[in-house]
């Protein structure tokens, strides 16, 4: 409902809509009594005049008198044409003013979809890193698409039905009750059994929706998985193992979807089975009372009318609650992301650094990631002094790059604190704070673009002579230039009609750009062959002076000119020095170099 306030101007003028195409409705009821009582050659009925009015039930007795003398005092056939034309013209209104009500509905169906859609990819874009290494991407996808999909259809396109229907219910109700009391006192007992009997029906519908978009997203998340890895798919023989994971969801997502539209789909024809029902019993009842003199055949027939005024909405909006159950389950969904809490952001009173000056201080910082038992990091304290490079070595999975996203603040620190020239980082303002930092990781991420959009990333107006310098200190403008149009080329997506080391020098491109006071390196060469790094390394030498830099790197060659190198083993700094210094120590380091040598003998 918060989101229909959004447009609540369009939602009242379709409210008003349809209470006009409604209140037309209602009146074609009585508007037919008269032409079926011509039909049966009989004289319409003169009431008595009111001698005053003073309800509503003389406003009724003294229109009828005057419609009565009215039409009694014509030829039949010329009585016969202004009734015809009248209900003609009743119709008329009705459906124009229903038209109107769904013209002016469309917007807000359509404008909510968008901003659902826009809620959801502003959220994405806040939530910390930590959130999708819980969450897979292909359900995230399938949320912005099949479940607002899905409340678009099952509820939107049903907020009519809750506003007509239960209006035309009450009218012809009302109709109904004016013309026989007795009669509807008999129709109200059978429409309460047929209730109940519908609404036994969708108890777990809701439930069962929510399984079924649930593994909507796991058949996403196995496509785009699968779309991504593709060459490795193909490269190991294993077409067979993912086609059968994929058939194995998919087959379990169609038993669920038949199981659904199998309950949905049997409340129309139940409902129809259980109206013609009724519609029996009251033709039964109502004929008792014709046969015995205390109801006309027309009247009957105009309240036959009117109950099927009424049939029609209640099945209308028997689909409804199917519907929105099912809807309500895609509302569930999508709040789950909406209502995430976005636990990295911007503290009251967020300061904003501008200048980096003096160091970067990690003071006990220890670090764990949601979910696990052990940590990350533990007990770090470092120095980072400005205009000094820090090399980062260490085996796999020891804390090299848990250790520079700390500093982007991608995660929180667990306990502990990291300072920037003395103030700690969660007190600074983030966009500020990461503005000052210039990122290369491992995994060369691109889009799909052009060479200039991606070089130029996240910000606008840069000359090209800027970003032809930042391509030629990576190393990057001759291939560049071979693009045939340049900075304007496309490179597909992710970058796949470049090669990885191509890829990887962009990479470096874009973040040089940016002329970074703080640069990091996440094995930012490792997709580069000797020559090219070598190359780089030469090239970046220039750059990296009297700018604060943080490698992590393999290779011997990367690091063996960092002023400092920092040795982690499970999450732990076990040496600290130069390289000199650490070679002679004969540690971890030592041995890491040994290796080194060795690999590069062979």
């Amino acid at each position: 409902m918060r989101l229909v306030a959004l447009f609540r101007y369009r939602v009242a003028l379709h409210f008003v809509f349809y209470i006009l195409s409604t209140f037309f409705t209602i009146l074609s009821i009585p508007a037919i009594i008269p032409l079926l009582e011509m039909l049966f050659n009989e004289k319409l009925q003169v009431a008595e005049k009111p001698v005053r009015i003073g309800d509503l039930s003389d406003l009724v007795a003294t229109g009828k008198y005057h419609f009565s003398s009215w039409i009694n005092g014509m030829e039949r056939p010329e009585a016969l044409l202004w009734i015809c034309g009248g209900l003609a013209l009743i119709f008329l209104f009705k459906n124009l003013f229903r038209y109107l009500a769904i013209y002016t509905m469309i917007p807000v169906r359509v404008g909510i979809s968008a901003y659902l859609r826009q809620r959801l990819f502003d959220k994405w874009l806040l939530l910390p890193m930590a959130y999708f290494s819980d969450e897979r991407k292909g359900d995230l996808i399938s949320r912005m698409t099949t479940d607002v999909q899905e409340i678009e259809y099952s509820i939107l396109s049903t907020l009519e039905a809750l506003v007509k229907e239960p209006l035309l219910i009450v009218g012809s109700l009302t109709i109904m009750i004016y013309t026989s009391p007795q009669l509807t006192l008999f129709v109200a007992m059978l429409m309460l059994f047929t209730s109940v009997v519908i609404g036994g029906i969708s108890r777990s519908l809701r439930k069962q929706s929510g399984e079924a978009q649930q593994r909507m997203g796991s058949l996403i998340s196995i496509q785009e998985e699968s779309l991504s890895g593709l060459r490795v798919i193909k490269a190991f023989t294993a077409e067979h193992y993912v086609r059968e994971r994929f058939h194995l969801v998919l087959d379990a997502y169609r038993r669920l979807l038949i199981r659904l539209h199998r309950r949905r789909d049997l409340s129309s024809p139940l409902s129809e089975f259980l109206g013609v029902t009724v519609v029996c019993c009251l033709m039964w009842y109502g004929g008792k009372l014709v046969f015995d003199g205390q109801l006309s055949g027309s009247v009957f027939l105009g309240f036959l009318y009117a109950f099927f005024n009424v049939i029609e909405p209640s099945k209308a909006l028997s689909s409804a609650y199917f519907n929105i159950q099912k809807g309500l389950a895609a509302v569930d969904r999508i709040n789950e992301v909406l209502d995430t809490e976005a636990n990295i952001a911007d503290a009251p009173g967020a300061a904003r650094i501008d200048q980096f000056e003096r160091e970067i201080r990690f003071e006990h910082v220890s670090f764990r990631y949601p979910g696990q038992q052990v940590d990350a990091l533990s007990n770090i304290d470092l120095v980072i002094k400005k205009g000094t490079t820090l090399a980062l070595v260490g085996a796999s999975g020891s804390g090299k790059s848990s250790l520079v996203d700390l500093i982007a603040r991608f995660y929180d620190v667990s306990s502990g604190r990291i300072c920037i020239d003395g103030t700690d980082i969660r007190s600074l303002n983030l966009a500020n704070l990461r503005s000052l930092i210039g990122m290369v990781s491992q995994e060369a991420i691109l889009f799909n673009d052009t060479v200039y959009d991606n070089v130029c990333f996240g910000r606008r107006g840069y000359a090209e002579e800027q970003v032809w310098k930042s391509l030629r200190t990576a190393h990057a403008d001759q291939f560049v230039a071979e693009l045939g149009e340049g900075l304007k080329a496309s490179i597909g997506d992710r970058g796949m009609k470049l090669s990885g080391g191509q890829r990887q020098r962009l990479t470096i491109a874009r973040a040089l750009l940016r002329d970074p006071q703080i640069l990091i390196l996440d094995e930012a060469t490792s997709a580069l062959d000797s020559h090219s790094e070598r190359q780089i390394q030469e090239a970046m030498t220039e750059v990296l002076r009297g700018r604060t830099a943080i490698l992590i790197a393999h290779r011997l060659s990367t690091i063996r000119h960092a002023d400092e190198i920092a040795v982690l083993r499970e999450g732990r700094i076990v040496e600290r020095g130069t390289h000199d210094s650490l070679l002679a120590a004969g540690g971890d380091y030592s041995r890491f170099v040994s290796l080194q040598s060795f690999s590069s003998l062979e």
